[in-house]
């Protein structure tokens, strides 16, 4: 294992994700379209919208991950890694995705199941492992450090981090973004 591995204070990052929200359902409903209901915890790839279908590349973002999503929400991981990794090297080999584009109901990291819609359904988010660990979810007011590491690049470019809801490995194309996307003609299919 690496030292990417080792749990670090969530303080040590704080603040994160100033300025930035998590991407509402309605929003992404308004600019990526609806998927097709119904939808279940787990992945329909089918069930995508057209305009995901349409927006959708697969393409290796980093030395090991390769992932799935809307072109620009890729295009801007793939910048986001490239930019760790000129500081971070060693983090981008210990680096693997548990997926982008995912089309499911958000998976509850307590509490009641959700009728929400994930927004790992429009290609817009990714959920990260380190060390080939599975993502851990919540992991109370400690973060694995290679997650702190990541933090203030993602939010650097507009991406949320999960570590808000409890879901530690989840990074999300944030509302502003979005927005902002969508504003610029970038979701046009």
């Amino acid at each position: 294992m690496s030292k990417y591995s080792d749990l670090v204070s969530l303080s040590s990052i704080t603040p994160f994700n100033v300025g930035l929200s998590s991407a509402t359902e309605e929003t992404m409903i308004s600019v990526l379209g609806r998927p097709v209901l119904p939808l279940t915890v787990n992945d329909q790839p089918d069930h995508a919208s057209d305009t995901v279908k349409k927006l959708k590349i697969t393409a290796k973002v980093s030395s090991k991950v390769r992932v799935t999503g809307i072109k620009p929400a890729v295009q801007s991981l793939k910048d986001v890694l490239t930019e760790v990794g000129d500081s971070e090297p060693k983090l981008i080999d210990v680096l693997s995705s548990a997926g982008m584009l995912v089309v499911r109901l958000r998976r509850p990291t307590s509490g009641q199941p959700s009728s929400k819609i994930s927004n790992h359904s429009w290609g817009t988010a990714v959920d990260f492992s380190v060390d080939g660990k599975p993502p851990p979810g919540y992991t109370g007011q400690k973060v694995p450090r290679g997650i702190a590491i990541l933090v203030p690049f993602f939010n650097k470019a507009g991406w949320y981090s999960g570590i808000a809801f409890h879901d530690d490995m989840h990074f999300e194309v944030s509302e502003e973004t979005i927005r902002k996307w969508a504003q610029a003609g970038d979701l046009k299919a």
